[in-house]
């Protein structure tokens, strides 16, 4: 029985992620949640009272897969830049892969206070962002003249640019011919490495 209820839970969590992250949190209703997910409403009801419910549990099924990129990048023994552009990566992957994570982040923007009173936005990485480009600065890391902030906001950038263009290849998902057409898009290594290039001093270690 609490398998199958956990079961449903997941199942209802994915479906609020997937509506979400395509019509935003105005435009998701309990109804195409509970229809999406296979499940009544009653027993969409019995897990999650509100939208809103819904919405925590999507950002923190988000956080759950960010979590463990953030302490590994904040406790690693390598450069800053290094530890920097593992956890860059690993977002944009996430992003690329994970709907909750995409959902998260539209939520985070439609959603003023996201990730107020204890529960996690999408941007809960933030922090740990900061105290990278902070050690990268002192170490000497960054490029002369790049500020640490001038840098995380092209970080930022680049991870609402890689989020909004997964949302739309993963809307595009039906049309092969559109999909078999279009080039792929470049690795996250491949970005972070040009990014890279932009911020980063000659003592740059990663």
């Amino acid at each position: 029985m609490q398998e199958r209820a956990a079961r449903t839970r997941s199942a209802l969590i994915r479906a609020a992620a997937l509506e979400f992250e395509h019509r935003g949190y105005e435009g998701t209703t309990l109804s195409r949640i509970s229809e999406s997910a296979r499940t009544s409403m009653g027993g969409l009801t019995f897990h999650f009272r509100t939208k809103e419910a819904l919405a925590d549990s999507v950002r923190s099924a988000c956080w759950a897969s960010t979590a463990p990129h953030v302490a590994e990048a904040l406790t690693s023994p390598a450069p800053p830049m290094a530890a920097l552009g593992g956890l860059v990566t690993a977002l944009m992957r996430l992003l690329e892969t994970s709907v909750e994570a995409r959902a998260a982040a539209r939520l985070g923007r439609e959603l003023p206070g996201s990730g107020t009173a204890g529960r996690p936005g999408a941007h809960a990485w933030l922090p740990a962002l900061r105290t990278l480009l902070a050690r990268a600065h002192a170490e000497g890391e960054l490029r002369e003249g790049v500020a640490p902030g001038t840098a995380e906001a092209l970080v930022v950038r680049l991870l609402e640019g890689t989020e909004l263009a997964a949302r739309g290849r993963h809307r595009r998902t039906g049309a092969r011919a559109d999909a078999d057409a279009a080039p792929p898009p470049p690795s996250a290594e491949q970005v972070w490495a040009l990014l890279r290039t932009a911020i980063s001093g000659p003592r740059e270690g990663g």
